[in-house]
């Protein structure tokens, strides 16, 4: 009993603080959802969840020494657990749309080699295009290998300078550069795709020229496999490249969420 109430002042002192890291851990947990590598559906609830905490109490001591004071009403609780998931789920976002790029991408290349039918299960059990699924668990295997984690939590704990503690993001803001943010992945898988996109032109040209030279002859049958093998040979010169370029603009993104181009 004599220990208990030792300790009762500071846990009367240290009580309120705990509102604030379970503000922390709402952006945190919302970033480890949607994290490239952490957020995959392949990854056990539990490990994301341990991963979360971890983050969360590496960053508390830093974040909290510059937080506000606790809040005492119920309605300032939830309004700080709300602002904090929402800069959460926008930073996720932010990771998110790396993977959204390289799916299109392999969504495009495919559909050029004649490919785009055959379906298999990706990293995260979504039917997808056989590129986009070697190009994903490639980009992921390779992220981890190069150490993108430990630049991710740095990132994290300089997410508080974009995003305040506690302040919700502009709403405004937040829809232009959403719409911003969607055309500049669009862009960066069909430039990513581009040699595939020509290598569809050229065979859809040879193609015409061979179907009006020779009428009879059933140029689709003869070209379809000519395109096949020359999309899988050139799917392997040029994944390593998209693969670089595409880890080169994650660490792009994770020097400034918001701002850091793709």
């Amino acid at each position: 009993m004599d220990i208990l109430a030792t300790l009762d002042p500071i846990l009367r002192a240290g009580g309120p603080y705990v509102f604030l890291v379970g503000a922390l851990f709402m952006r945190i947990s919302a970033i480890a959802f949607l994290a490239p590598g952490i957020g995959e559906r392949t990854v056990p609830a539990r490990v994301r969840l341990a991963i979360a905490i971890a983050i969360t109490l590496i960053l508390a001591p830093m974040v909290l020494a510059s937080a506000p004071p606790p809040p005492q009403l119920p309605s300032a609780v939830v309004t700080l657990y709300a602002a904090e998931a929402m800069s959460g789920l926008l930073i996720g976002f932010a990771l998110r749309i790396m993977i959204f790029v390289l799916e299109i991408a392999g969504s495009i290349a495919a559909q050029h080699i004649s490919l785009s039918q055959l379906f298999g299960a990706n990293v995260g059990f979504d039917p997808s295009s056989p590129f986009s699924a070697i190009l994903v668990t490639s980009a992921l295997a390779l992220a981890a290998a190069s150490g993108v984690h430990f630049h991710m939590v740095n990132a994290l704990a300089q997410s508080y300078e974009i995003l305040p503690f506690g302040m919700f993001p502009g709403a405004a803001e937040t829809g232009v550069w959403s719409t911003n943010r969607l055309g500049e992945a669009i862009a960066k898988a069909l430039a990513l795709a581009s040699p595939f996109v020509i290598l569809g032109f050229i065979y859809s040209l040879a193609l015409a020229a061979s179907s009006r030279a020779m009428p009879q002859l059933m140029a689709a049958f003869v070209g379809a496999p000519a395109i096949t093998l020359a999309g899988l040979a050139l799917f392997a010169v040029t994944a390593p490249i998209i693969l670089f370029e595409w880890l080169a603009g994650l660490e792009r993104v994770l020097m400034d969420f918001l701002a850091g181009p793709l």
